[in-house]
């Protein structure tokens, strides 16, 4: 036998990287390890091989686990660690090691290797157990039996037999993660074929029913109190845990683990609804970072870093500047001081302090916004109110400035153009609301390259406008806007324009706001939910008196004046949206930047970076070139009538 084995084994290792090689290899090779670490007790017991064909299998797996492992992990130091994990399984298995130590070892392999490619190992949507039930019944019943007991008719004649799923010493072993992966691409030499042509949801709901048919409901009830006991305080108890650990695993990472992932594991939407406080998300994120900079991976601490702030802190800076504005801009500079280290790569001790300095602050964050999570009504009411009114303002005073123009020049029928374009931006906030809400999670960066694009085109098209309304101050350009008529100045092609102005001017305001609400829904009491509606009318009502009286004020001005002023306006914005939008693609990590000395001023989109001044330089520049022209075209257009 050892002869045959010793023949076949580079033939079967070559064939399994192949096929490796086909599909996804992280994912194959996630499956594999998982294989060794649960079936190897079935080849060696106290010693002894009690099961010769799988204990070759076991030496096979092993030796292809190695060597996919050499392929894939590259040279860092964590690659260097896991190279000589896979090596150690090899010579545990060959040694005929205890169960104990190969399963071990196979989890700390499998996280190596999850962690190295960056695998998804999470379903996007919380499974749907009704539907695997249905899809079980379908297709696996036949063999596993119609409870899962590995009982079927179809499966009797085959060998290794199916597997029961109520068995406990399994279900404690296997994870949500590898019973994917296992549909996925099957497993060789046995009956279980791949499933492959389902859906990835599909194959999510199937596995997450199969690994609930060895829970035992009096550990679902014990569980089920745990989870009331920690939900939304502890964030490891995750959704990436939920797929990645086996019940074991869990009893070992959280008290009463083992009772609280099979309550998960039979109603997981509890879990997938749960919103983590945007200040622990922070400070977890931080933890993480520290510690992906204690292994010099650099750039992991980074995007640790940008993630505490941009899908932490940022969703709860105008709820603390409601409270507390000092600590609030001391957060926002240190964290960007951080991001700074990390990427000079300054000494660890400098970016330990840091860190440790960040977390406390946020921790006194956490205290001043409430002592129980939760925000006050005074407080919930006054963050309602600076929201709006600080992200609605700017684009409610792009849409009056266009109103008010043309109402000025008597076109009415253009209207309906500016209407569209920002009550389009209002729907599709809306069911960006909704989305955001139900089907996707809209992360930190996604947002902040969302909203600097936005401004970047938004800051674009006001230079244009501004500039256009300008032109028109000096005699010469209004004598000649009159000659072309308001009909031809004003056609299609432009009126359409208007209506892109201001839908991406609203829309990347409505974007942001939805996103600071849900923050402040999820952190007010019930107590002060209504005080949040409360600040929400107040700031509309002060957003509608602020645009009345623009409107009313400027319609009022001479013609001459109201052009220069609206023009004025108009760049004054651009420059506004400029410096946000270069802020924003900074904060998401898509440009670098260069920090100086200075604090930022947010309401007129100054920040402390030499690209973002550099482009409101130019605006300026720009800005200066059209009065300036505008000034020499009117003493011209005076000297000719003096002649």
């Amino acid at each position: 036998m050892n002869r045959i084995f010793y023949f076949l084994f580079p033939l079967t290792l070559l064939l399994a990287l192949s096929t490796m090689a086909q599909g996804d290899p992280g994912n194959r090779l996630a499956q594999l390890i998982d294989y060794v670490g649960v079936d190897y007790s079935k080849a060696v017991s106290d010693g002894k091989v009690v099961n010769p064909s799988e204990y070759a299998e076991m030496l096979e797996f092993s030796a292809t686990v190695e060597a996919s492992v050499k392929n894939i992990a590259g040279s860092s130091s964590s690659a260097s660690v896991l190279q000589q994990q896979a090596q150690d399984l090899t010579l545990l298995v060959k040694n005929k090691a205890p169960a104990s130590e190969v399963r071990a070892l196979t989890r700390s392999i499998r996280i190596g290797v999850i962690q190295t490619l960056g695998l998804k190992i999470t379903p996007d949507h919380a499974p749907n157990l009704l539907q695997g039930k249905a899809l079980y019944q379908e297709t696996c019943a036949a063999c596993h039996g119609p409870s899962g007991e590995g009982n079927g008719a179809a499966g009797k004649d085959l060998d290794p037999q199916p597997t029961d799923f109520t068995d406990t010493a399994r279900f404690r072993q296997r994870s949500l993660y590898a019973l994917f992966n296992t549909l996925t691409y099957g497993v060789e030499g046995t009956g279980m074929s791949s499933f492959s042509e389902l859906s990835p949801t599909d194959r999510w709901n199937l596995a997450a029913y199969v690994g609930s048919l060895g829970v035992n409901q009096n550990d679902v009830a014990n569980g089920k109190a745990a989870w009331q006991q920690i939900k939304g305080t502890d964030a490891t108890v995750n959704v990436t845990a939920y797929a990645s650990l086996s019940p074991d695993e869990a009893a070992g990472k959280w008290a009463n683990g083992y009772a609280l992932m099979q309550y998960l594991r039979t109603a997981p939407d509890v879990l997938f609804n749960v919103k983590i406080p945007p200040l622990t998300v922070a400070i977890n994120s931080l933890h993480s970072s520290l510690a992906a900079y204690k292994h010099g991976e650099t750039k992991k601490a980074y995007e640790f870093a940008l993630s505490a702030y941009l899908d932490g802190f940022e969703l709860v800076e105008a709820n603390l500047a409601a409270v507390n504005g000092d600590l609030m801009q001391k957060i926002e500079t240190e964290m960007l001081l951080l991001r700074s280290d990390i990427n000079s790569k300054s000494p660890l001790k400098s970016v330990e302090m840091r860190i440790n300095g960040l977390q406390a602050s946020l921790q006194q964050a956490q205290s001043d916004l409430a002592e129980d999570g939760s925000l006050t009504p005074s407080a919930a009411f006054l963050t309602s109110l600076i929201i709006l009114l600080r992200e609605g303002l700017e684009a409610l005073l792009v849409v009056v400035a266009l109103s008010a123009f043309l109402l000025k020049t008597g076109r009415r029928d253009a209207m309906p153009y500016l209407h569209a374009g920002w009550i389009a931006a209002l729907i599709l906030g809306l069911l960006t609301w909704i989305a955001s809400e139900r089907f996707i999670q809209i992360s930190g960066a996604t947002r902040e390259v969302t909203e600097g694009v936005a401004a970047l085109v938004a800051s674009a098209m006001l230079l244009f406008v501004g500039y256009w309304l300008h032109s028109k101050t000096s005699a010469a350009g209004w004598q000649a806007f009159l000659q072309k008529s308001l009909k031809a100045a004003l056609n299609k092609r432009t009126l359409w324009g208007l209506t892109g102005l201001t839908f991406i001017s609203v829309y990347r305001e409505v974007f942001e706001t939805i996103l600071f609400y849900q923050a402040l829904w999820a952190q007010a009491a019930s107590a002060s939910a209504d005080w949040v509606m409360g600040g929400f009318l107040v700031g509309a009502f002060i957003l509608l008196l602020v645009a009345g009286l623009v409107i009313k004020f400027s319609v009022a001005l001479p013609l001459r004046q109201f052009f220069a002023t609206t023009g004025i306006l108009l760049l004054l914005l651009s420059f506004v949206f400029a410096g946000k939008g270069i802020a924003a693609l900074q904060e998401a990590g898509k440009i670098p930047q260069t920090m100086m000395q200075f604090d930022a001023v947010q309401w007129l989109g100054i920040f402390p970076s030499q690209e973002g001044l550099l482009l409101q330089a130019s605006i300026v520049l720009a800005a200066l070139i059209f009065f300036s022209k505008g000034f020499f075209t009117k003493n011209k257009t005076a000297d000719t009538k003096k002649k």
